[in-house]
């Protein structure tokens, strides 16, 4: 199955439940800072409608702050304009809207819905925000996802600066919804992650998973699916394990009771473990 139809499947029957907005969970890493990891979401759901990504930057820290966003499909490959897409703020406290459209990854032909870009500061090296709203809408202007009536699914979370030399985890799943991790490598040097699945009870469940990330790399599991158990526990947790620096992610989580609810998340990082890429490592 396709990226694509990965997403798609997961979520399109979830949206015809109705759904109910849920406030973002707290990131797990450090978020303002001058280089930050991006999801990038852009799914065709039919009749007009996409399951998308909107991205809002932010000077809190200084003026005169040029964030150079590149962006990289699932398969490590570069999307969008070469030299990126430069996202001006002149002003503190200016902000600016962007979506897959406007980082001009939907018209490249190697983007087939789901990505990441890493936004840099080039200029100054000052700190910015960002916050990545993901839902479904027809309105794709710039902040469409946020201010039309008809967006549904929405939820929220701050990109990350900080990757894991070691330990992380996700605290949670549950097998009456669906749960994604989005695992990202934004080194050049390839990194394997070692995860392995718990029960709510703290008894591990089946053998270790092991996945490589290639190098700028993204992987998307279905949990608890991907580790292939006949009877998977009905809830649990992940312990992530990598033998370097280089992987950060997040967790979207759909519950289809109570209306449907999402959960937008950063996977969980070991404070011990983290680290800030440095600019020679950057994308």
């Amino acid at each position: 199955m396709c990226i694509r139809q990965f997403i798609r499947a997961g979520i399109a029957s979830i949206l015809l439940l109705g759904l109910a907005v849920v406030a973002p969970t707290p990131a797990s890493a450090v978020n303002m800072w001058y280089q930050q990891a991006i999801i990038l979401i852009h799914v065709p759901l039919g009749g007009g409608v996409f399951f998308t990504t909107n991205h809002v930057f932010t000077a809190n820290e200084g003026s005169n702050t040029t964030v150079n966003v590149k962006c990289f499909n699932e398969s490590s490959q570069r999307i969008g304009p070469l030299a990126g897409v430069n996202v001006e703020l002149g002003a503190t406290g200016q902000l600016s809207q962007q979506t897959p459209t406007t980082l001009a990854v939907t018209t490249d032909p190697l983007f087939t819905g789901l990505g990441w870009c890493w936004g840099n500061n080039t200029n100054s090296g000052l700190d910015y925000n960002v916050v990545t709203t993901i839902g479904s809408t027809s309105d794709l202007s710039p902040g469409g996802l946020l201010n039309s009536p008809g967006s549904a699914l929405i939820a929220a979370n701050t990109g990350l600066a900080e990757t894991s030399s070691n330990v992380g985890g996700i605290p949670y799943f549950a097998t009456s919804g669906a749960t994604y991790a989005f695992f990202v490598n934004p080194l050049a040097t390839a990194r394997i992650l070692t995860l392995q699945l718990f029960n709510a009870a703290g008894t591990p469940q089946g053998p270790a998973l092991v996945r490589n990330l290639s190098g700028r790399d993204l992987d998307v599991l279905s949990i608890p699916d991907a580790f292939g158990l006949l009877t998977p526990p009905v809830s649990g947790s992940v312990k992530i394990t990598a033998n370097g620096n280089g992987y950060l992610g997040w967790i979207i989580q759909v519950y289809p009771t109570g209306g449907g609810r999402v959960v937008f998340t950063a996977i969980g990082l070991d404070g011990d473990d983290r680290t800030f890429l440095s600019p020679a490592n950057a994308p």
